[in-house]
């Protein structure tokens, strides 16, 4: 039984979960078994069928599924691998580069994502400064093309998640007791070695945090593609928004946010459940 105090502590978390949460959710499935309009208007009100869903698995839907997975997947390794290096730096930093450091880390995070997105087109550009910079040192005779490619689309969406993931990370390693390390040097351990055996696996509760992270952030990303990659780099999140404001089919955009929120549950779950799969089996 729960108690009447903690009950009146969780009601207001219970009611914006379902406000927020649940009841739009409820209302997007429903939708996603609408028929769609035939002329105006969003849906056909009063019908049921599941076209919604088989139009999301055709060679088209396929492919966007497969699209989008690919690029959640590329996103999440690289904000991984650049998140621990980067917080490996920021804790070898003295107190003054590693306040230095994290600020700079968040003074993006209090500008718009999109106008970081423009920003990131202009830097860039073929007369970006990146481009200006490589034909200045003669590394290439031409622009090299960084945006309208999944390069482009790569670079925005690693650069908007990896303020998050790069703190998360810095947190988890501070929480490592340094103890444990100098006896392990006092032992002939080699700095590889304690950053094997003992750095990197007490940081997997982290880097499994910012898997997630990257994963959710990856199934959903929308401006890094829709400004920064070509019409081939389209991923789900691009066709919710064709569907829906382009086309005016809200049934099919609605069935595919529902896919979209069933994948992402799924892929969150996937390193718990290899970690349970080996805890029991060991």
């Amino acid at each position: 039984m729960i108690k009447k105090s903690t009950a009146i502590l969780i009601t207001p978390a219970i009611t914006l979960l379902t406000i927020m949460t649940i009841t739009p959710l409820f209302f997007m499935i429903r939708v996603s078994l609408l028929k769609p309009p035939e002329e105006a208007g969003f849906y056909i009100p009063d019908t049921f069928t599941f076209q919604n869903y088989g139009l999301i698995f055709d060679n088209y839907g396929i492919s966007i599924i497969l699209k989008t997975i690919i690029f959640a997947l590329e996103i999440t390794f690289i904000t991984i691998f650049l998140s621990l290096g980067f917080a490996l730096l920021i804790q070898k930093s003295s107190k003054f580069w590693r306040v230095i450091s994290i600020t700079c880390l968040l003074l993006p995070k209090l500008t718009s994502p999109l106008l970081i997105i423009f920003g990131l087109q202009r830097i860039l550009g073929d007369h970006g400064i990146i481009n200006q910079l490589l034909l200045f040192l003669h590394i290439c005779n031409h622009p090299v093309t960084l945006i309208r490619n999944h390069l482009g689309v790569l670079i925005g969406e690693t650069y908007l998640i990896l303020p998050f993931s790069s703190l998360l990370v810095f947190i988890q390693l501070n929480s490592i007791n340094e103890e444990i390390k100098t006896a392990a040097k006092g032992l002939g351990a080699s700095n590889y070695q304690v950053f094997k055996k003992i750095t990197l696996p007490l940081c997997y509760p982290g880097l499994i945090t910012v898997w997630q992270l990257s994963m959710a952030w990856g199934m959903s990303c929308l401006l890094g593609p829709l400004f920064l990659g070509s019409p081939s780099e389209s991923t789900i999140a691009c066709e919710i928004y064709h569907q829906t404001f382009e086309l005016g089919n809200w049934p099919l955009a609605a069935a595919w946010s529902v896919f979209l929120t069933t994948t992402t549950i799924v892929l969150l779950s996937t390193p718990k459940l290899i970690t349970s799969f080996f805890t029991v089996h060991k």
